[in-house]
C-alpha cells in the first residue's frame, strides 16, 4: 500500500491525513520492520501502525495518563528495541534514533497499549488492531506549508541568507558541544582497556588503566611518578588529564575525604567517573566510566576495588547524583532506592571544581578567540 505524506486515508469511515511517517527495526527480533504513520483526524491526532511481515495493523493514540500505572487488566504480549531507519513530515525523530518498548494487550486481544522508553522519558499510548481492509487510500493533499514556495525563490533565498549571518554572528555565544570521558578515553593513547562489568537495565561500566602511553606531558610536579623510581600514576594527576580532555565540562568533582591519591569521582551531565587504584595493586590508577543510569539501576562493586573504596564510590554516588537521577529514571528500578549506608555532604566545591571551571573558561575564551568573537 503505498502510503506517503499528504496521502488522504479512510480508517474504519474516518478520514485521516497522514502528515508524517517513521519506519523502525526491531533488533531484538532480526531487525524486523514496521511503519507507523502520524494522522490529523477530527478526533486528533492517531497513529497508524503496519507490519506487512507478521501483517499485524493497529491505530492508537496519545495516552498521557497512564504515567506508569499499567493496571491488572493488561498483559505483555511483545517486547524489544526499536531503532530509526527512515522518517518523513511532521514527526519528532531522526534516523538512528532509538528506544526500549513494551505491548500489552487486554483480555479480549483487541485493545492494546504501548510504551516507548526513550532516553528523555516514556510515551504511552493505547489503541486496537484492525484489519488492512480497513484502510483506504482515498486521495492525496500536499502538506501546507512549503516555506520555498511561500516565499519565491528571491525572498527565500535572502531570508536563507539572512539566517546564515544571524547564525554566524551568534556561534561564539551558544554553549559548546557536550564531551564525553568515554569517548575520550577511548580515544587517547594514555589509556588502555580492562574490561566492563554488566549492570542492570542492560547498562555497563567500562573500566581503563592509565598507562601514560603518548602523553610526553607528565611530570614530576603534578604527582604522577612516586618514590623509588617507579611509574605509578596518581589519582590527582589522570583527574586532571580527564578534566582537560573533556574542556571542564563537569557538574562536580569529589575526592575521599579531601586525602591526596585518594578515590576521584567526576560527575558530568551524563557520565560517572571513579579513578581509584586496584585493592591489589597500588602502583595502578583504574577509571571506571559509565552512563549515569547504570550507577542508578546496579550497585556492583568497581573491578578490583577495595571495600572502603566501594563503600565510598556507593555514598558518593548516592549523595551526588541519585536524587536527580531518581527523577530522569524514574520508570527504571533503583539499587538505591533502600540504601542506608552514608552521606557524603561536601560534594563540589574543591580544589578540582575550581581547576575544572579555570579549563571550560579557557576553553570557551579559545572557541571565541577562533571563531572571531573575541574583543
Amino acid at each position: 500500500m503505498n502510503i506517503k505524506v499528504g496521502s488522504i486515508l479512510k480508517i474504519k469511515n474516518v478520514e485521516a491525513h497522514v502528515i508524517g511517517w517513521i519506519t523502525y527495526k526491531n533488533t531484538y527480533d532480526g531487525n524486523k520492520t514496521w511503519t507507523e504513520y502520524r494522522l490529523m483526524t477530527n478526533r486528533g491526532e492517531v497513529w497508524l501502525s503496519m507490519d506487512d511481515f507478521y501483517s499485524e495493523y493497529s491505530v492508537s493514540w496519545p495516552a498521557n495518563d497512564v504515567r506508569g500505572r499499567i493496571s491488572s487488566k493488561w498483559h505483555e504480549v511483545d517486547r524489544g528495541h526499536q531503532v530509526v531507519t527512515g522518517c518523513s513530515g511532521d514527526v519528532d525523530v531522526e534516523r538512528g534514533d532509538e528506544a526500549d518498548f513494551i505491548e500489552y494487550e487486554d483480555i479480549t486481544e483487541v485493545n492494546t497499549l504501548s510504551a516507548e522508553i526513550w532516553d528523555d522519558g516514556t510515551e504511552y499510548s493505547m489503541g486496537e488492531y484492525i484489519e488492512l481492509s480497513d484502510i483506504q487510500i482515498t486521495g492525496y493533499k500536499k502538506p501546507k506549508f512549503n516555506i520555498y514556495k511561500l516565499l519565491g525563490s528571491q525572498t527565500f533565498w535572502a531570508f536563507a541568507f539572512f539566517i546564515f549571518i544571524l547564525l554566524f554572528a551568534i556561534a561564539d555565544s551558544l554553549p559548546p558541544l557536550p564531551k564525553y570521558i568515554d569517548k575520550y578515553l577511548k580515544k587517547s593513547q594514555s589509556y588502555e582497556y580492562v574490561t566492563s562489568i554488566t549492570g542492570n537495565e542492560k547498562q555497563k561500566a567500562d573500566v581503563y588503566e592509565y598507562t601514560g602511553a603518548g602523553n610526553t606531558s607528565v611530570s614530576i610536579s603534578y604527582g604522577s611518578y612516586k618514590s623509588g623510581g617507579s611509574s605509578s600514576y596518581s589519582t590527582d594527576y589522570v583527574a586532571k588529564d580527564i578534566i582537560d580532555g573533556i574542556e571542564g565540562q563537569t557538574e562536580s568533582v569529589t575526592q575521599e575525604d579531601g586525602v591526596s591519591d585518594a578515590p576521584i569521582a567526576i560527575v558530568t551531565k551524563s557520565e560517572y567517573c571513579l579513578i581509584y587504584h586496584p585493592e591489589d595493586d597500588a602502583d595502578k590508577v583504574y577509571i571506571q566510566i559509565s552512563k549515569r543510569k547504570y550507577n542508578y539501576a546496579s550497585d556492583n562493586s568497581p573491578y578490583k576495588s577495595s571495600e572502603s573504596t566501594t563503600r565510598w564510590y556507593r555514598s558518593h554516588y548516592y549523595s551526588s547524583s541519585y536524587r536527580s537521577d531518581s527523577k530522569k529514571y524514574s520508570h527504571t528500578p533503583s539499587a538505591y532506592e533502600s540504601y542506608t549506608g552514608e552521606t557524603i555532604y561536601d560534594i563540589g566545591g574543591s580544589y578540582y571544581d575550581s581547576y575544572s571551571s579555570s579549563v571550560r573558561q579557557s576553553s570557551i575564551n579559545s572557541r571565541r578567540s577562533s571563531s572571531g568573537g573575541g574583543k
